[in-house]
């Protein structure tokens, strides 16, 4: 299968961003690295609305969609907890009540 047969999924990512406290100043720039070097990594992104994002991706299997997201929602985690914040960002799977 060829990139352009593989089925793609729209996953609506929201993405919360906080200081671990208020003196500490990483969250601008968390929001920056993951918008320009984490996100376009996945697939075909769109700004949707303030902190909201529509992430086209391709996958071949269910469980290969499962563990992108999972390694998104990681990369996220990470980055954030590297600038001294936090994040609880979630995923849904567009159309479905599928969610991460």
């Amino acid at each position: 299968m060829t990139d352009g047969d593989l089925p793609v999924a729209t996953i609506l990512l929201r993405l919360y961003v906080e200081n671990n406290n208020r003196h500490l100043r990483g969250k601008k720039r968390a929001i920056e690295k993951f918008e320009r070097f984490i996100l376009p990594n996945y697939g075909e992104t769109q700004h949707v609305r303030t902190n909201e994002y529509r992430i086209k991706i391709p996958y071949r299997t269910e469980t290969e969609l499962d563990k992108l997201i999972e390694d998104l929602l990681y990369e996220i985690g990470w980055e954030a907890d590297v600038r001294n914040c936090f994040s609880e960002s979630e995923a849904h799977l567009e159309g479905t009540e599928r969610s991460w």
